[in-house]
């Protein structure tokens, strides 16, 4: 496959999974006491490509949220 005519991103499905249960940001931010900045940024999927996402994070949400890591990200190809 030739990676630079069709790239693969990581993509966040965070903002969907608070719409369908519920949460706000806010609220996620205090229960997971993390900052509010960054699970904007994973909601908006700001910057994921460069962003380092801590693996305590990730298993916070995975808990939290009662799902797993292939729920939260799913890998898209750009179309040509």
């Amino acid at each position: 496959m030739n990676w630079e005519e069709r790239p693969a991103n990581l993509h966040c499905n965070l903002g969907d999974i608070l719409k369908k249960k519920g949460i706000s940001a806010l609220q996620l931010s205090k229960d997971l006491d993390h900052r509010r900045s960054t699970i904007n940024d994973l909601i908006n999927n700001r910057d994921i490509d460069s962003r380092r996402i801590p693996a305590q994070l990730i298993a916070r949400l995975c808990v939290y949220l009662n799902i797993t890591p292939n729920d939260l990200f799913s890998v898209k190809h750009e179309e040509e």
